[in-house]
């Protein structure tokens, strides 16, 4: 009676192999059109990077930027110095303006940045203004820094004569460089949509730089397999001193995980809602429309998973993360805060200010 069993089971062994057997067959299938994914993907990284390689190389042809008859439409980055800083400092008022020589960018003319090393007369004492000044009629995605110090990413469109930016920009003595007595700002050009109406019929006709969008396309392919990414920020000590709650620090904008344009904020001292003294505020964006499933760190401090929606320019995180002081760094006064993505395979993404 105890044997019966035992005998049905040696029977069933034939039956129980070729299931293995078939199992092993499907994942060695599986994993080959695995690897044929993987080269094609690879294939159209390179491919990617080969059209953005040939565009940079007839960027670089043209004629310099600034010039009138130029017809340069790659440059997306113009970086301002000022030298003598110290002089400069010393005769500008509150509410003053230095104006940078007007310049030609991403095929526009007639654009220039309007700084006030003291900020407008209602800026936080301290702390400086930034502003860009574009044509009439311009739609431009752009994000304006000074010295080491970035603001998140501004959309604006012009309609007038008048600048677009921050009275309270960031605490301008962090950002000096007194060794050589200067400063350096500007902005970055991350998208400028131009808007040509023809007379004929109603046609508008609306035009974007091929080199943004095909750059941006592989960097979203490079980085799918991103699952977690740190941004270290030097200089923390400094940074909770002259930072006042309410002020922010972002990061430029990334790819991870198949996700463009995410963008992480963190306030030292935390936000205008924070309620507990000495508490950091912690925020990520991303575009409208995207749900993920994300974990946020500030040092040793984690908050997560959790699953949400953006669906506002608004960040997501909390205004009261965590203690800020006992996950600073000693050894080097830095601190590492970053996001965690679920379901992605395992790489890192490193991000320095």
């Amino acid at each position: 009676m105890q044997q019966a069993p035992y005998v049905g089971m040696q029977g069933e062994a034939p039956s129980l192999q070729a299931k293995v057997h078939s199992l092993e067959l499907a994942l060695v299938q599986q994993e080959r059109r695995h690897a044929i994914e993987v080269q094609r993907f690879d294939a159209e990284i390179q491919e990617l990077r080969r059209l953005a390689e040939e565009l940079v190389t007839e960027s670089r042809r043209r004629e310099s930027v600034g010039r009138l008859d130029s017809t340069d439409h790659f440059t997306k980055r113009v970086e301002w110095t000022i030298p003598n800083f110290s002089d400069e400092e010393r005769v500008c008022q509150k509410g003053q303006p230095i104006w940078s020589p007007t310049f030609r960018a991403a095929g526009m003319d007639g654009m220039r940045l309007e700084f006030l090393p003291k900020g407008r007369e209602k800026s936080f004492d301290g702390f400086c203004s930034l502003f860009l000044w574009c044509p009439n009629g311009t739609s431009i995605k752009y994000q304006l820094w000074v010295g080491s110090y970035l603001r998140a990413p501004d959309i604006d469109e012009y309609q007038g004569d008048m600048g677009h930016g921050h009275s309270n920009f960031c605490p301008l003595e962090p950002e000096v460089d007194r060794s050589n007595n200067s400063i350096t700002l500007g902005v970055d050009i991350l998208e400028v949509v131009r808007k040509v109406e023809s007379s004929s019929k109603g046609l508008t006709f609306i035009s974007r730089s091929m080199q943004q969008l095909v750059a941006r396309e592989a960097e979203v392919i490079e980085n799918r397999g991103v699952e977690r990414v740190v941004w270290k920020i030097n200089k923390m000590s400094e940074k909770c001193k002259y930072y006042p709650r309410g002020a922010s620090l972002c990061s430029k904008t990334f790819t991870a995980g198949g996700i463009s344009e995410i963008l992480l904020e963190f306030y030292p001292n935390g936000s205008q809602i924070t309620k507990q003294d000495g508490f950091c505020s912690f925020y990520i964006r991303c575009p409208d429309g995207v749900s993920l499933i994300v974990t946020l760190f500030v040092g040793k401090a984690k908050k997560g998973p959790i699953k949400t929606t953006f669906d506002s320019p608004t960040g997501k995180g909390l205004p009261d993360f965590c203690a800020i002081e006992g996950e600073i760094d000693p050894k080097d006064d830095s601190l590492e805060v970053g996001i965690e993505l679920q379901n992605r395979p395992s790489r890192t993404l490193s991000l320095t200010s």
